[in-house]
């Protein structure tokens, strides 16, 4: 059986201070993460509406909850400011398209790939060359997940989680490494989502799974003490990667200072 190997760990994610994106050439080898604090960004509102066509304002207006609302407009506006830097396009030209798993992408710029996960106060979103997946959880210490363990882990998954110092922290650094490999290879979480690997190591994956020859990385990183992160992506070389985090502007003219 034709397969693909996926080596999993925890890392280190350097962060590092913001570059004007016209400033730095994405390399083949390049993972950037920029991270946002939605709390941060309430004040620029306003300015960042103007950035979402009818669709994205239509979809914002359809939000019961204020906050879930408001952190949209936020994340789509800034994840535009983002694409348009490195398609020097115009902010207000960016327009979204999604697989069936609802993952973005721009049918007009196929070599950029990127990923967005939002949880509680964060977003993320991953900018590579190469297929990436990314997904943060805030780490809540009254989630009782002790019912979705056999639904959503293996066997020697569950008894990991199970038997770990720190169960609530071994569970999200399961979900998310599970989350994001999905969400790099476009599929969604119910095709076969306890078949995809979790545990520290390195495992094969049946090739029509992957529907990939390359084989694939996945690093966890903690995004604060009370949010745990975990990046996947396409590892078919020997180079070693380069993944670094940074954190956006919160203020109109340092956003577009990106461009």
């Amino acid at each position: 059986m034709k397969t693909s190997r996926v080596i999993i760990s925890t890392s280190c994610i350097e962060d590092t201070k913001l570059i004007p994106i016209r400033e730095y050439s994405l390399n083949a080898y390049d993972i950037v993460i920029y991270s946002i604090h939605l709390p941060d960004f309430y004040h620029l509102k306003i300015d960042l509406v103007k950035f979402l066509n009818f669709l994205e304002l239509d979809r914002a207006a359809r939000f019961y909850n204020e906050i879930d609302k408001n952190h949209f407009i936020i994340y789509r506006s800034i994840l535009k400011f983002v694409l348009a830097a490195y398609t020097k396009m115009d902010v207000k030209n960016i327009h979204l398209d999604f697989y069936p798993n609802k993952k973005p992408y721009l049918v007009s710029h196929p070599w950029l790939h990127f990923n967005i996960s939002h949880s509680k106060d964060f977003t993320v979103i991953a900018i590579s060359r190469k297929k990436v997946g990314i997904d943060i959880e805030y780490m809540s210490k009254d989630f009782n997940f002790v019912d979705l363990l056999p639904v959503i882990f293996e066997k020697k998954e569950i008894s990991t989680i199970q038997n770990a110092i720190n169960k609530t922290h071994s569970f999200y650094t399961a979900w998310t490494r599970k989350e994001a490999f999905v969400k790099a290879l476009g599929k969604g979480i119910d095709e076969d989502f306890k078949n995809v690997p979790c545990l520290d190591g390195q495992h094969c994956i049946d090739f029509n799974f992957a529907q990939s020859n390359e084989n694939w990385q996945v690093n966890t990183f903690n995004l604060t003490k009370d949010y745990l992160g975990a990046l996947a992506f396409e590892n078919s070389s020997k180079n070693s990667n380069s993944v670094i985090m940074q954190a956006m502007p919160n203020n109109m003219k340092d956003l577009f200072a990106l461009l």
